[in-house]
């Protein structure tokens, strides 16, 4: 499956990468922070994943499932977003997402 990495904000600041399908959000959650933030995962730090389809709204890929089972699909746009957390707290939840996501 190819998708479109949406790596700054800017409308040219894109990659494609070609994933199995049979590829866990996690491992994608791995990939693309080395490939963009150069670092593995660590305490404090949580990835968010969105995707969205060209034609839709930007929605959070849920982790601990497969990229079809998450409902990509071939030309989906995707984004990772790095929080730093420095609380066990969760933080008010303002509109349709937690500012800090549970692990």
């Amino acid at each position: 499956m190819i998708l479109t990495v949406v790596s700054g904000r800017r409308r040219d600041e894109t990659f494609d990468i070609d994933v199995p399908d049979s590829c866990t959000v996690h491992r994608l959650n791995e990939l693309l922070g080395l490939r963009l933030f150069q670092e593995l995962p660590e305490a404090g730090v949580q990835y968010i994943l969105e995707a969205k389809f060209p034609e839709g709204l930007w929605f959070q890929v849920q982790e601990g499932s497969s990229l079809v089972e998450a409902g990509l699909r071939e030309g989906s746009y995707i984004r990772l977003q790095r929080a730093f957390s420095t609380t066990l707290e969760t933080a008010p939840v303002y509109g349709r997402r937690s500012l800090f996501q549970e692990p």
